[in-house]
C-alpha cells in the first residue's frame, strides 16, 4: 500500500496528489519490515547467526543502501539457510541484512564478524531513522571485516553489508564479545602459523633434496606445496585482493596459483609412478594436463573474473578426477609405490574437488576449508615425502644391483669371449693342418677308396670349420655388432655364388635349387656384399640342411610396398614345410649351436637396416639397397639377336617353366612351355609342319617318362624336324652327361643348375650363330698366378702348420724361409728384403704383433720402404683383426687358409702397385 501511496505523490493531478497525502498520513511514516531478529539472552560467544540474514543479488551495482531501507527491494532478499552460505562464482555486488535485539538488561558493545569476505561495507542505524556507513578507523584489524556493535537494550537493529566478490563468494556472519573475539583469533592464528610453518619447512626439505640429486618429482613437490600454500592464503583471506589493495592481481594471484599447482601435481604423478613406461595410456593424459594449465596461465591474466573462476575450478575438478584415477590405476596393477600414491591422491584430490564444488555452491560444508586443505595437505607431504625417500633408497640400490650385475656380465662376457677365442685357436690350429695335408693329398695318386677317405675327411673338416666359426661369429655378433661396408653389387653374381656352395649337398637330398631375380631389380645396387652374401649363404644352407625333398625357389624382387631402393629375397618351395620353419624358429631361440646359421643371418640383417618375416612356407627378409648406374656391356655376344625367336621349355617343374618364361618373354622371346616330354615331341613337330620351328629348346636332364637325353635323341632323329634347333639341357652335378654323349644326342649345351640369367642369356645369344664381338680374354684382368721368385717368409711355430704353408706354396711353385717365432723373424728380416712375410700372431719368446710393430721400427730408421706382412692366425674374431692392422701388418688370413686366398693375397701384395694395407683382404680371408 505505502509503494503505491509512493506512485500516486508522483502524479501530477492535484486531487490524486491531495489523497495521496492524506492516505500517507494515516498510513504513518515509510520504514522497511525487518528481517526476523537475533535476540539475544545472553553475552554471545561466537554466535553463528547467518541464517539470521538475507541476502540479495545487485546485477547492475547501482542500489543504494536509501533504496534498500525504503522496503520497496523486501521481496528480493532471500533468507540463508546455512550457517556458511555459499552463493558461486559471481562479479556481482551482493547486499547481506541482519537484525539483531538486545533482550539484556543494558546495553551491549558486540563484535560483527563477516568471514569469507574481505571487502565488505558495513551500513548500521544512525539513530534517526537513517543509515551511515561504519567508519574504516572502527574496523579491527584482523583477516576479514570485524566490527564494533552497541545495541541499545530492547529495540530490534538492522544492519546491512555490501559485499563486492571477486569470483567464488561465501560468507558467515558471526556476532561475539571481544574476549571470546581476541581467544578464537589468537587459536586461529596458532592453528594457522603452525600448518604453513610445517609446510614452508617441507617445500624446503623438497627443494634441497632435489637439488642434491633427488630427481625432479621433489621439485614438481616443492612448487606443487608453494603454490598451495599461496592459494590458500587467499582462501582464507590472509591475501586482501579487494579492489582497493591490490587490484593489479585480483583475483589472478589465486587463480594462477591453483594452475601451477595442478601443473606441479601432475609432474608429481608422472615421475614417481613412471608412467611413460608403467602407464603409457594415461601418460599423454598427464602431459596435456599439465600443458593445459601452463598453457592458461597468461590467457587467464586477459579474461573477466567470472570465466578465470570457473575454468580455473573445472581444470582443478578435471585434474583431480585424473589424479585419483591414476592412484587406482597405479594401486590395482600393484606398481611400485602405488599403494602409498593412492593414499596420498585421496587426501589431497578429494579435499581439493571439495572445495572447487563448495566454491561453485554446489556443495554444503560449515568447516574451515583452508585449515581443512591445509591439514590434509601436511598429512600429504609427510606421506609422500616418505614415498620419495623409500623410492630412492630403491632405486640406489636397485643402481648399485644393476652395477654389480653389469660387471658380472661385463666379466663373464670378457672371460666368454677370451674362452672362445682360446678355443677356437686352438681348434683351428690343429684343423688347419687337417684340412691342408687332406688338401695337399688330395693332389696325389690315390686309389678310388684312398680319395673317397681324403673327401670324407675335408668334408668333415670344413663341417667342423663351419660351426667354429659360427659360434665364435654369433659371439661377436651378439656383443659388437657388425662392420657394414657398402660396395656395389651384382645381384646375379651374389646369388650364384651363394647357392653354388650347395648345390652338391642339395643334389644328395633330391632339393633342386631354383633362382629367379626379376627383371624390375636392378643390375647394381649398393650394400654389403659380403655381408649379404653370407645372410644368403646362411639362409640357403640352413633351409637345405633341414629341408626334404622338393624345391627350394630364391626370388628376388622389389618389395611391392614401400620405398623404391627395398628389395625383398624370399626363401619358399615344397622342400621348405611349416614344419621346417617352426622347427628353426624354435632352436634359434634356445640358442643351439646345430641351428645358428639363421641366427646369424637375422642378426646381419638387422645390422644392415634389414626386416626379417615368415609365414607358412616362405621365409624372406627385405634389404635397403640402393640403386646404382648400370654397368657397361662387358658380354662377348649380342644378345639382341633373342628378340623375336621362339623356344621351347620343357621341364616336368612348374616353377622353373615359370622362371624361364618370365625370363624369355622379358628378352623379346615368344615362349612355349611343356611338362611332358610327349607333348613337348608333339608341339615341336606340329611348328614343324606350318613352317615355324622353335629356335631354341631348352631340356631338364630327369623327368618322368623320358628324360632329357632320350628326348633329345628323338628329337634329333625325327625326320619331320629338319630345323636346326637349339638344344640347352639344364642338369644336376650328379650323372651329368659328358660333352661327347651330349653332342651324340645333338645336345649344344649342357648347363647346370641353378643357372644365372645372364649366364643363360649369353649362351643362347652364342649359340643361335652370333660370333663374339670382342675376345673373351681381358689383359686388363690382375695375374693370378704369383711371381715363382718372390722371396717369402713365414713366421709360424706350429711343426704342422709350417709343413702346410709350405706344401701350398710349393703348389704355387714357391719357396719360403720358416722363422720359429718372431724374434727369429725380427734376425731374419733384418738381415735381408723379403718380398712379403706371412706371420703367425701367437708365437714364443715374440709374438706377431710385436715382431711387426719391430720390423717397421727398423724400417723406418733405415729408410726402408715396407715389406708386406700378413697375418697368418687361427683368430677370426674382429679385435684380432684391427688389432693385426694396428700393429702395422697390411692383411689378415685366418687359418685353415684356403689356397685361393693365399695366391690373391700374394699376388695382391706383391704386384707394383700394392697398397700399404688392405682391410678387404683381410676380411675376404675370413671364412663365413
Amino acid at each position: 500500500m505505502r509503494q503505491t501511496l509512493q506512485r500516486w505523490l508522483n502524479r501530477p493531478d492535484s486531487l490524486f496528489t491531495f489523497v495521496a497525502l492524506t492516505l500517507l498520513a494515516l498510513a504513518g511514516p515509510v520504514s522497511a519490515d525487518p528481517p526476523p531478529p537475533y535476540v539475544i539472552n545472553s553475552v554471545p560467544d561466537q554466535a553463528r547467526i547467518t541464517i539470521y540474514s538475507e541476502y540479495l543479488r545487485d546485477d547492475s551495482g547501482q542500489l543504494g543502501i536509501q533504496a534498500l531501507a525504503s522496503g520497496r527491494l523486501d521481496d528480493r532478499f532471500h533468507p540463508a539457510s546455512r550457517s556458511t552460505e555459499r552463493l558461486g562464482i559471481s562479479n556481482s555486488v551482493w547486499w547481506v541484512r541482519v537484525a539483531l535485539q538486545n533482550e539484556l538488561s543494558t546495553g551491549q558493545r558486540y563484535l560483527l564478524t563477516l568471514k569469507g569476505v574481505p571487502d565488505a561495507t558495513l551500513y548500521m542505524p544512525d539513530g534517526q531513522g537513517g543509515y551511515r556507513q561504519a567508519r574504516d578507523d572502527l574496523r579491527l584489524p584482523w583477516r576479514y571485516p570485524v566490527y564494533p556493535l552497541t545495541l541499545p537494550t530492547g529495540q530490534p537493529q538492522v544492519f546491512y553489508l555490501k559485499m563486492a566478490p571477486h569470483g567464488g563468494l561465501s560468507y558467515s556472519v558471526m556476532l561475539s564479545n571481544t574476549a571470546s573475539q581476541l581467544q578464537y583469533q589468537n587459536r586461529d592464528l596458532a592453528i594457522y602459523a603452525l600448518l604453513y610453518g610445517a609446510l614452508l619447512c617441507l617445500a624446503l626439505y623438497n627443494l634441497i633434496a632435489g637439488a642434491m640429486g633427488g630427481g625432479r618429482t621433489y621439485f614438481y613437490q616443492c612448487a606443487f606445496l608453494l603454490s598451495m600454500l599461496l592459494a590458500s592464503l587467499g582462501l582464507a583471506d590472509f591475501i586482501d585482493t579487494g579492489a582497493n589493495k591490490l587490484p593489479a592481481i585480483q583475483p589472478y594471484l589465486f587463480y594462477g596459483c591453483i594452475l601451477i599447482g595442478i601443473f606441479a601435481a601432475c609432474g608429481v604423478g608422472r615421475n614417481f609412478l613412471n608412467t611413460r613406461s608403467q602407464l603409457p595410456r594415461l601418460h599423454p593424459w598427464l602431459v596435456a594436463m599439465q600443458a593445459t594449465a601452463l598453457i592458461s596461465i597468461v590467457p587467464l591474466m586477459l579474461l573477466p573474473d567470472v570465466w578465470v573462476a570457473y575454468f580455473s575450478f573445472i581444470i582443478a575438478i578435471s585434474a583431480s578426477s585424473l589424479l585419483l584415477l591414476l592412484g587406482y590405476l597405479a594401486w590395482h596393477r600393484a606398481l611400485s609405490g602405488g599403494g602409498l600414491y593412492l593414499c596420498t591422491t585421496v587426501l589431497i584430490g578429494i579435499p581439493v574437488l571439495l572445495v572447487c564444488l563448495a566454491t561453485l555452491g554446489m556443495f554444503d560444508c560449515d568447516l574451515e576449508l583452508p585449515q581443512w586443505l591445509l591439514g590434509t595437505l601436511f598429512v600429504d607431504a609427510i606421506i609422500l615425502g616418505m614415498g620419495l625417500r623409500l623410492q630412492n633408497r630403491r632405486h640406489s640400490r636397485m643402481k648399485v644391483e644393476r652395477q654389480r650385475a653389469q660387471t658380472i656380465t661385463d666379466t663373464v662376457e670378457t672371460t666368454r669371449r677370451e674362452t672362445l677365442a682360446r678355443i677356437g685357436h686352438d681348434v683351428r690350429t690343429p684343423l688347419s693342418g687337417i684340412l691342408g695335408m687332406s688338401e695337399i693329398l688330395g693332389d696325389t695318386p690315390l686309389t678310388p677308396n684312398q680319395r673317397e677317405c681324403v673327401d670324407a675327411i675335408q668334408n668333415s673338416g670344413e663341417i667342423l670349420l663351419r660351426i667354429i666359426s659360427d659360434i665364435l661369429e654369433y659371439s661377436q655378433l651378439s656383443t659388437q655388432g657388425a662392420d657394414i661396408n657398402r660396395s656395389a653389387i651384382d645381384i646375379h653374381e651374389l646369388v650364384m655364388d651363394a647357392v653354388e656352395l650347395f648345390r652338391e649337398r642339395a643334389e644328395e637330398k633330391q632339393i633342386e635349387l631354383i633362382t629367379h631375380v626379376h627383371t624390375n631389380v636392378p643390375l647394381r645396387v649398393e650394400g654389403d656384399a659380403g655381408h649379404l652374401r653370407q645372410v644368403m649363404t646362411n639362409l640357403v644352407g640352413a633351409l637345405i640342411r633341414h629341408g626334404h625333398r622338393g624345391e627350394l625357389v630364391v626370388d628376388i624382387s622389389m618389395e611391392p610396398a614401400g620405398r623404391a631402393d627395398q628389395i625383398r629375397f624370399e626363401f619358399s618351395g615344397t622342400s621348405v614345410g611349416r614344419d621346417t620353419l617352426e622347427q628353426l624358429m624354435h632352436t634359434r631361440q634356445q640358442g643351439n649351436n646345430g641351428y645358428l646359421s639363421l641366427a646369424i643371418a637375422e642378426q646381419l640383417i638387422d645390422a644392415m637396416n634389414g626386416r626379417t618375416g615368415h609365414r607358412d612356407n616362405h621365409y624372406w627378409f627385405v634389404m635397403p639397397l640402393p640403386a646404382l648406374e648400370a654397368p657397361p656391356p662387358t658380354a662377348s655376344v649380342d644378345t639382341s639377336v633373342l628378340n623375336g625367336r621362339s623356344m621351347l621349355v620343357v621341364d616336368d617343374s612348374s616353377t622353373v617353366t615359370r622362371v624361364l618364361r618370365h625370363l624369355a618373354l622379358s628378352w623379346g622371346m615368344r615362349v612355349t612351355a611343356c611338362h611332358d616330354p610327349k607333348e613337348a615331341l608333339a608341339s615341336l613337330r606340329t611348328q614343324a609342319n606350318i613352317n615355324e620351328p622353335f629356335d631354341v629348346v631348352i631340356l631338364d636332364h630327369h623327368m618322368p617318362g623320358m628324360d632329357g637325353m632320350q628326348l633329345a635323341a628323338r628329337i634329333h632323329e625325327d625326320p619331320v624336324i629338319i630345323h636346326p634347333t637349339v638344344l640347352v639341357m639344364l642338369t644336376g652335378i650328379h650323372n651329368a652327361p659328358t660333352a661327347t654323349q651330349a653332342r651324340n644326342v645333338g645336345i649344344h649345351r649342357v648347363l647346370s643348375k641353378p643357372v644365372s640369367a645372364p649366364r643363360l642369356r649369353q649362351v643362347l645369344a652364342e649359340e643361335l650363330g652370333q660370333k663374339p664381338l670382342s675376345p673373351s680374354r681381358d689383359d686388363s684382368l690382375p695375374v693370378t698366378q704369383p711371381d715363382p721368385s718372390l722371396k717369402l717368409l713365414v713366421a709360424e711355430d706350429h711343426h704342422l702348420s709350417q709343413k702346410v704353408i709350405r706344401g701350398m706354396l710349393g703348389k704355387l711353385g714357391l719357396s719360403a724361409d720358416i722363422a720359429a717365432n718372431g724374434r727369429e723373424a725380427l734376425e731374419m728380416a733384418s738381415r735381408q728384403r723379403y718380398d712379403l712375410i706371412l706371420m703367425d700372431c701367437e708365437m714364443p719368446e715374440m709374438d706377431g704383433f710385436e715382431a711387426t710393430r719391430r720390423i717397421r721400427q727398423y724400417e723406418q730408421s733405415q729408410g726402408l720402404p715396407a715389406v708386406p706382412i700378413v697375418a697368418l692366425t687361427a683368430h677370426i674374431l674382429r679385435e684380432h683383426r684391427e688389432r693385426s692392422l694396428a700393429a702395422g701388418m697390411n692383411a689378415h688370413i685366418a687359418k685353415p687358409v684356403e689356397l685361393s686366398v693365399l695366391r690373391d693375397a700374394l699376388v695382391r701384395f706383391t704386384r707394383g702397385d700394392a697398397t700399404d694395407s688392405d682391410s678387404s683382404t683381410a676380411s675376404a680371408g675370413t671364412p663365413g
